[in-house]
């Protein structure tokens, strides 16, 4: 098992603001949707809603048997996909 520690730099607008000048409602802007795949197999989905402060940082952890890629995916309600990935390697336990 291991930790996956996230951080996305997101403004995570609620659609509920005004402007400074109290004239424009600043439209909604968050992300919608989570992701994690480990070797191409989904092993975390998370939903999101406005109340999420912005730029979310979320952990989960993963069970690793083999070594492959694991990739991030957040998703906006624009949908808009922003992904981040990096390769995990497994090793047997030291003789």
């Amino acid at each position: 098992m291991f930790e996956v520690r996230t951080l996305a730099r997101h403004p995570m607008e609620s659609g509920v603001r005004f402007s400074t000048d109290n004239i424009v409602v600043i439209p909604r802007h968050i992300l919608q949707e989570v992701q994690a795949f480990y070797n191409d197999r989904q092993v975390f989905r998370a939903e999101w809603f406005s109340s999420v402060a912005s730029n979310p940082y979320l952990s989960f952890r993963v069970k690793a048997v083999d070594s492959g890629e694991l990739k991030v995916v957040w998703i906006s309600d624009y949908n808009v996909r922003t992904s981040a990935s990096t390769m995990i390697e497994v090793v047997g336990p030291e003789p």
